[in-house]
């Protein structure tokens, strides 16, 4: 019976006929209806809301049970009390943070609801946790499908078939997403419809498939005899279909050979890409690697297309042991190039064209090691010309900074201050006058001259110590001229001492002393 159900899990091709309608609807509810449900008969809604509440009973009399929180949730997922479903996992991943299930059954439930990021999310905290686990990347597969995004369907597919080459699901998703040729949304498989909930063991790579119950159909004896007999029928249409599409399938392939490929480009480069891949299914590694390395080097648009964990199987291979293989150097260098890690490939490439530049006789060889030599040359071309950018803006800074520096200078010359015959002449009022204009002008050295003046010849006068002891603060503060803040301290110091004690300026001048022992060095 089992055997039977899996065969009638594939849906008939869609007609318009009734007759096909009538046989689809007949696959689609004899799995409910079949003598080993009938050994079941109150199996129901209500048989569902039991199970609930046996599991919400031995929650309340063991609060940390993961097991009984699994299963609850998934009951009700079964329900589509979604929102119930969603919390039980959530207060299973507060008793244990990395169940596995938990977050591969959330992806699934946010999937339903049209939630695609939370989704990723889940499906990415469930890879954390197995990362050995091909059922993860291909329900992401599945969500990326259902958000138009195609070339990352294919490559978490390609994921899903590197973890596990036997895959049917994920390499049947792939070559039709591989040979469709639009970004279009493809119809998902038959036996992985939205409304069934998914309980994957990691460890066997196989899921447990729960579908939601429906209401069991009331139907006689006399009936399942009758079904049992469309069943057959079905049966023998089932293997008339498959037989006509096999044949169809080979007519068209000895027609259009490129069918079979990987990929929909043509020309000779697609051909040994699509060997390459034949290869890796055959587990040839060695010539996968050789033949994909080369496909590539022809035509670099085939590094867009589905490599189906061929790159990270020949980084494995080749890690260690490049040598195990001819060229194996270059491979190795190649896989980790196209990684996206450019810096690590380099020394690859270099001691590959040391070793075979001088004695590379064959085609291929010489292939190769004028490919490396490009990546090479590629790879140093952009370091100059970052060196040269680094040069150049570090020029235009110092050639910035020199047209500042001339311009202030040019700006403290334009109009010089009183010459040395007319400071002398001048009072201390009127000093103190020019200063504050020089200062105000940003001509810090030419206040603190004239203030000298002025000091050489009333050298005790408070108001021009204080003035002067100003001037050099600012150069310190304003220029970083530690020799300002040395003459700074000597002014303060001398106001200090010829200041009556509870003056203003003795006050300044022994707060801006404790300032500049701080900062001046």
């Amino acid at each position: 019976m089992e055997k039977k159900k899996q065969q009638l899990s594939f849906s008939l091709k869609q007609d318009n006929t009734y007759t096909d309608k009538f046989l689809k609807l007949v696959k689609t509810i004899l799995p409910a209806v079949g003598f080993a449900l009938f050994a079941q008969p109150n199996y129901c809604a209500v048989n569902n809301q039991e199970i609930i509440r046996q599991l919400q009973q031995k929650i309340i009399s063991n609060p940390k049970d993961t097991e009984a929180h699994l299963k609850l949730a998934i009951e009700y997922s079964v329900a589509n009390d979604f929102v119930k479903a969603v919390e039980t996992y959530f207060a299973l991943l507060r008793l244990d943070p990395n169940n596995f299930h938990a977050y591969n059954n959330l992806g699934i439930l946010y999937k339903q609801s049209g939630q695609f990021r939370d989704s990723l999310h889940c499906y990415q905290q469930a890879q954390r946790i197995d990362p050995d686990s091909c059922w993860v990347p291909y329900n992401m597969g599945l969500c990326y499908e259902a958000m138009g995004r195609m070339q990352e369907a294919r490559e978490s597919y390609g994921q899903a078939l590197s973890l596990n080459p036997s895959f049917s699901q994920a390499l049947q998703r792939l070559r039709i997403l591989s040979s469709d040729g639009t970004d279009q949304i493809v119809p998902e498989l038959p036996a992985l419809v939205e409304s069934q909930i998914y309980l994957a063991d990691s460890k066997v790579s196989k899921p447990v498939i729960k579908s939601q119950p429906t209401e069991k159909p009331k139907i006689t004896k006399p009936q399942i005899e009758k079904l049992s007999k469309i069943v057959e029928k079905v049966d023998k249409i089932d293997k008339i279909e498959k037989v006509s599409e096999r044949l169809e399938k080979e007519k068209k392939q000895k027609k259009d050979p490129d069918l079979k490929h990987r990929t929909s480009k043509k020309g000779p480069a697609a051909i040994v890409f699509n060997q390459a891949m034949d290869a890796l299914e055959s587990d040839k590694m060695e010539l996968a690697i050789e033949l994909y390395i080369n496909a590539v080097i022809a035509e670099r648009d085939l590094l867009s297309e589905p490599e189906n964990g061929l790159i990270r199987k020949g980084l494995i291979f080749l890690k260690d042991r490049p040598n195990r293989m001819n060229n194996g150097l270059f491979f190795r260098g190649m896989f980790i190039f196209i990684s996206g890690y450019q810096e690590l490939a380099i020394p690859d490439f270099k001691s590959y064209v040391e070793v075979n530049s001088k004695n590379g006789k064959s085609s291929s060889v010489s292939q190769y090691v004028a490919e490396a030599k490009r990546i090479i040359q590629k790879h140093e071309d952009e370091l100059k010309a970052i060196a040269a950018m680094e040069a150049e803006k570090a020029a235009a800074l110092a050639e910035q900074k020199k047209k500042i520096e001339a311009v202030t200078a040019a700006a403290e010359q334009e109009i010089a201050r009183p010459s040395d015959f007319a400071l002398k002449r001048m009072d201390v009022d009127q000093i103190i006058q020019e200063a504050d204009k020089l200062s105000r002008e940003s001509r810090l050295t030419d206040a603190v001259a004239v203030l000298e003046a002025g000091l050489s010849k009333d050298a005790n006068n408070i108001q021009l110590l204080m003035k002067s002891a100003n001037a050099y603060t600012d150069m310190l503060l304003l220029k970083g001229d530690n020799e300002a803040g040395k003459m700074a301290i000597l002014r303060y110091r001398k106001i200090l001492s010829y200041a009556q004690p509870n003056s203003k300026e003795a006050a300044i001048a022994k707060e801006m002393l404790d300032e500049l022992n701080k900062r001046v060095r």
